[in-house]
């Protein structure tokens, strides 16, 4: 019943909107302007034909009383308008080129004459924007078929749009993501940018971020809308990415190409003394033409993306003798207790002493004989001894500063390949209606090393299928209306699927461990610290991640005297999923030292071999899913006011449902409320068969099914104004303000999921003693002594539900609200001649109600601790809020009572002693960052054998977190409990001065010379794109938690008189060995005389992101010619580079101060020079 409504629904908003336009530009452009006569005149009803000269489309209009003529939905290209009207000569002007999403203005000048005679004019269309106050650019197809793409992604160019701050690929679903932050834009998970392909949704909403597009031979142009929309746009609040294909035309074309990189090509990196292997290929074709001439058209496409190149691993493998238990080469000769802390000589050339683990001996912490374990974990030789068969059976690399003589180096291989396939047909049906299909597909793979010591241990495959499909109807009703009705579809499936280096061993069950894995086998993480130690990495699984999107929308733009009108209405359905395994594997930290307190060797070697881990970790999976249906309508009215002023004036209303979950995975947290959802809980270690106290579940009272409840009141003005002073289309001021409201996510909803009593986790096992029997140790983690997580399973359903001690929660805020944006605004551009324009603007973007994670239960710094060290936290008021310092109680400040001193654990009948709550973090949107920027752009078509465009930015980011990360809970949540971490901070991506600038040159200045000089010298085509970017912001820590929080790193406070700055430095060796003046800090509650703030004097007085890492300069470079080869064939051979100069560009900084190489650069900023060799066939 509920998809029965939700479709009655859209149908009711397209009918109420008389199918109407939601995204009326996103493939398409608009053509408006004026005809006059010589003395400027308005020419009322003539007749004005557009005829795409490519494919031979046709459209006629007639101009109004003013003389004005306005056509929407025009496809994209070239085209000449005729224009006829008794009295006038015919005019004819052709160059014209139109661009998607573009707004072009034309004044169409006529002669007194007969009819018959005709003028023909060839004039390209002004490159200021008289129609709006949107800004933005396209980036046209001579841009990327010209300009150097050592990458082959179009998305490379979004660096060429002045406002774009950063552009990423990531890969962490097992699909790649494009993630664009434009104008101060956030993304934590819930981006704000909204992607295309032919005006079909393509983004994936799972993060909100975007999906790949064809090849470059296959993509016509693109368009970036980067600070207000119309009210035809939406869906999210910050811009507007929309990439549209090529299409077929009345004469057959097309390209052959293939793009070649190989490690020689390569330049050395300055912090390296080698190249990395590498070797990539990109090949394909395209081909398009007509079916019949002037009706339909069919273009095609398909490439091949081939890269190999291998991941240098590296651990330290155990000798015989210590396989064997045997560490008396490990000896040292000046400890002799196992209490004595070994010295720099002993930690530096691997001697320790092996002490009795087993607190049932009597010998319980004292050195073992000669040095020698009497006992050895059966599971832990058979990994080591699997290990050393494996790596043995490598070539060794050779030794590197630092290596001991146990560290073994081995090169793997990690390739990635993807094929694309894409079919695009254009149909005139009737003279009135235009129908384009269009369908993409994309299959990815990437092989990925882990970063452990070896792919023989475990690696990883992504594998993802893209599919895009769009169906689309031009429907020209009358001279002055045109409709255009769209369907798509977009469907993402990604995943990461574990690859054991031997099939034979899938869990560490192989190895002879009890261990028990819940859903897709993988082999155990297992952790050794120390120069004699090494990881055997293992990660999250996530066999299926993706989305299914489903877009419904009709458009209809009428003129009605001075009034362009757009009505509009769409509707979309998006179906997330996501399948993953956690750490359902097992982890396991070995990382014993001097002073370990609980039955360990006090060498982190020594107890893998024993089987005794610091610390175990496991998770059972889930599978989640999110699904919603999105509602939008709106009005627009571009209203001439004055032949020289345009009015924009729109309203939108948008309705996101709140997602839910088939099986109802998501909560609310209220302290002290006693939930009833579920009626068969288990928690382990006691009795109770309700669920802990707080946590509320759909079925509770006031619970939505979604977590939180939809909000109705999405309603958003939109004003602006253009203004063309004297008239003559040359100079032009704008201003506009706005409201855009943005959406959700699907992974943000379906964070609750991860955590209990959904997924049952647990990384806190700290008594586990055997690697082969790990949950026969302490009864207060295991009081079953077998293994619990088969059993620990949810059903909504059944009412079953599970809990360990400790539990780790997210809940939504169910007056959670959808963000938002205010986006502001005024400039003026102004055309020098016929190719020549510059455009500077003041930009303001105010993003409001951003989410970030709360924790609503950090611990408590008792002032005035119980010398007891144990007992509940005092407080003076009942809402248990703010700690009472007159009394002596409340736990120690130490790492080991973080959980003891968390509020929700003292309140509510909950115990301090045995605590039910760890992290409770509750998902709100209750952050705000503001952009404000000066963008000055400048344009130059092709004169005199060049063009070239650019731009500057001076601007300000400010957010009151932290709220670009998307590493989870560790990289954005914050501690409500701790103010004096949330006060406003310039933003990850805050770079004041931001340069671009393009060009395009092509020389033919040798034409008097003989034919030898001609042909060696002209015909060549020389290409660059030049940025240069001031540096962001990065962060001073302390390395350590010095106030007891569990949030670690904690930021230091500077030394009285001190000042953060960075230092000047006379070369770029002197700025790498100090970039910062790292004497001016100092660790509160460490260092003796150091300031602090807050309880205690423990936190730090400096600001989060004060100071910058180094700049980033770059020049990409092409350089091309096409030979003849037959008629309309040629040859093109191109050489493409990537950072051409070499230019090094600085990493960050080590920003902690508990890192040996505090304030030096060890890193690159950026890419050595690459070069890409590449040939075309064109036709």
């Amino acid at each position: 019943m509920r998809i029965v409504r939700s479709c009655a629904l859209i149908i009711a908003l397209l009918l109420c909107t008389g199918l109407t336009n939601a995204f009326a530009q996103l493939s398409t452009a608009t053509m408006f302007g004026t005809v006059t006569d010589k003395t400027g005149a308005v020419v009322p009803n003539a007749t004005v034909t557009f005829t795409q000269t490519q494919t031979n489309f046709i459209r006629v209009g007639k101009t109004k009383e003013d003389g004005s003529f306005r056509e929407e939905f025009l496809p994209i290209g070239p085209y000449r308008i005729t224009v006829t009207a008794d009295g006038f000569k015919t005019l004819e002007r052709s160059g014209i080129e139109l661009s998607v999403m573009q707004n072009a203005g034309l004044t169409l000048e006529m002669e007194i004459g007969a009819t018959a005679e005709t003028i023909n004019v060839t004039a390209e269309i002004p490159l200021v924007n008289l129609g709006s106050a949107t800004l933005g650019s396209t980036v046209d197809n001579r841009q990327i078929d010209n300009l150097p793409l050592v990458n082959r992604n179009v998305d490379r160019l979004l660096q060429l749009v002045p406002g774009v701050q950063s552009v990423n690929t990531v890969n962490n679903l097992g699909y790649q993501e494009i993630k664009v932050l434009v104008n101060g834009s956030t993304d934590g998970f819930v981006g704000q940018v909204s992607y295309y392909l032919d005006g079909g949704l393509n983004m994936t909403g799972l993060r909100n971020s975007g999906n790949q597009v064809p090849n470059p031979d296959a993509v016509s142009q693109f368009n970036v809308v980067t600070n207000h929309y119309s009210a035809q746009l939406g869906r999210y609040s910050s811009a507007v990415v929309s990439v549209v294909t090529k299409s077929g035309s009345n004469s057959f074309h097309g390209s052959v190409f293939e793009f070649f990189r190989d490690k020689n090509f390569n330049s050395v990196a300055h912090n390296s003394s080698s190249k990395g292997d590498y070797n990539q290929h990109r090949f394909g074709a395209t081909f398009g033409g007509p079916i019949r001439r002037n009706k339909d058209f069919f273009f095609g496409s398909f490439g091949v993306y081939r890269f190999r190149t291998t991941a240098t691993n590296s651990g330290s493998l155990p000798s015989m003798a210590q396989l064997n238990g045997d560490f008396s080469e490990n000896m040292p000769s000046d400890i002799t207790k196992c209490s004595d802390t070994p010295t720099a000589f002993d930690n530096t050339n691997q001697k320790f002493l092996v002490c009795d683990p087993d607190p049932s001996s009597p010998t319980y912490k004292q050195p073992l004989p000669g040095n020698k374990l009497r006992f050895r974990d059966p599971t832990a030789v058979n990994v080591l001894t699997y290990i050393r068969n494996a790596i043995t059976k490598e070539p060794k690399l050779p030794f590197q500063t630092g290596d001991t003589q146990y560290t073994y180096r081995v090169r793997e291989p990690a390739p990635e390949q993807n094929e694309e396939y894409l079919i695009k047909t254009d149909h005139q049906v009737t003279p009135a209606h235009r129908v384009t299909l269009n369908y993409f597909l994309l299959n990815y793979k990437l092989h990925v090393n882990l970063g452990g010591f070896t792919q023989q241990w475990s690696s990883s495959d992504y594998k993802n299928k893209q599919q895009n499909a769009n169906i689309s109807d031009i429907w020209t009703v009358s001279g002055r209306t045109v409709n255009q009705f769209w369907l798509s579809y977009t469907r993402q499936n990604g995943g990461r699927n574990p690859v054991s280096g031997d099939p034979s061993k899938q869990t560490l069950a192989d190895f002879g461990s009890d261990l028990g894995v819940v859903g897709t086998p993988s082999l155990s993480q297992i952790s050794i610290s120390g120069v004699e130690g090494f990881t055997l990495t293992q990660a999250i699984t996530g066999p299926k991640a993706g989305a299914n999107v489903y877009g419904v929308r009709d458009v209809l733009s009428t003129t009605r005297g001075n009034h362009s009108l757009y009505l509009g209405g769409e509707a979309g359905l998006e179906k997330d999923f996501q399948l993953t395994s956690l750490n359902n594997y097992g982890s396991f930290s070995f990382s014993s030292t001097t002073g370990s307190t609980f039955a360990r060797t006090t060498n982190a070697l020594a107890d893998f071999l024993s089987g005794r881990p610091s610390s175990m970790g496991q998770d059972t999976g889930l599978y989640a899913n999110a699904n919603w249906f999105t509602y939008g309508m709106f009005a627009q009215d571009d209203w001439r006011i004055l032949p020289n002023l345009t009015l924009n004036a729109g309203l939108r209303y948008d309705i996101q449902l709140a997602p839910t979950d088939n099986r109802h995975m998501n909560s609310n947290f209220v302290p002290g409320a006693q939930s009833h959802a579920f009626q068969n809980v288990s928690i382990i270690g006691t009795t109770q068969k309700l669920a802990p106290l707080g946590m509320q579940f759909p079925g509770d009272p006031g619970v939505p099914n979604g977590g939180a409840f939809t909000p109705l009141n999405h309603v958003s003005p939109r004003f602006g104004f253009n203004w063309d002073p004297d008239g003559k289309g040359k100079t032009v001021f704008h201003g506009a303000a706005g409201l855009f409201f943005g959406g959700i996510s699907g992974n943000q909803w379906e964070f609750p999921s991860n955590y209990a009593p959904y997924a049952v986790r647990n990384s806190g096992y700290t008594k586990v003693v055997s690697l082969t029997h790990p949950y026969q140790g302490d009864p207060t983690e295991f009081p079953t002594g077998t293994n619990p997580y088969p059993s620990l399973q949810f059903d909504y359903k059944t009412g079953t539900a599970s809990f360990l001690p400790f539990n780790q929660l997210v809940a939504m805020d169910p007056n959670y609200r959808w963000p938002y944006s205010i986006q502001i605004n005024f400039g003026f551009q102004q055309q020098f001649g016929n190719g020549l324009a510059l455009s500077a603007n003041y930009v303001g973007s105010l993003n409001r109600k951003s989410p970030l994670y709360n924790d609503i239960n950090g611990p408590i710094f008792n002032i005035n601790p119980d010398t007891g060290l144990s007992g509940p936290s005092c407080f003076t008021d009942t809402a248990h809020k703010i700690p009472d310092t007159t009394k002596a109680c409340g736990y120690a400040n130490t790492s080991a009572t973080i959980n003891n001193r968390r509020p929700l654990n003292a309140q509510f009948g909950l115990s301090a002693a045995n605590p039910t709550y760890s992290n409770v973090w509750i998902i709100r949107s209750n952050q705000n960052s503001n952009y404000n920027g000066l963008q000055v752009k400048i344009e130059q078509r092709l004169t005199h054998h060049i063009s070239a465009s650019g731009y500057y930015t001076w601007s300000k980011t400010l957010q009151s977190n932290s709220l670009d990360s998307t590493s989870g809970l560790n990289g954005t949540f914050v501690d409500a409990n701790y103010p004096e971490l949330e006060y406003r901070q310039r933003s990850d991506q805050d770079r004041r001065h931001m340069m671009t600038m393009s060009f395009v040159w092509k020389p033919d200045y040798f034409t008097q010379y003989n034919r030898l000089v001609r042909t060696a010298l002209n015909g060549w085509t020389v290409t660059g794109i030049w940025t240069a970017n001031s540096g962001q912001p990065f962060t001073v820590t302390t390395g350590n938690d010095n106030y007891f929080s569990g949030l670690g790193n904690n930021r230091p406070s500077l030394k009285p008189g001190a000042v953060a700055r960075t230092l000047p430095q006379s070369s770029r060796v002197a700025e790498m060995k100090q970039w910062f003046d790292t004497s001016a800090y100092c660790r509160p509650g460490t260092d003796a005389g150091c300031p602090g703030v807050g309880p205690g004097g423990l936190l730090g007085n400096t600001r989060p992101a004060q100071l910058d890492v180094p700049g980033y300069r770059n020049v990409d470079a092409s350089l091309f010619r096409s030979f003849n080869v037959y008629e309309e064939v040629k040859f093109q051979l191109r050489g493409e580079f990537q950072n051409v100069f070499n230019l090094v560009n600085l990493g960050g900084p080590s920003a902690s101060m508990s890192a040996s190489n505090f304030g030096q650069i060890t890193g690159s900023g950026g890419g050595v020079r690459v070069i890409q060799i590449g040939g075309r066939v064109l036709f």
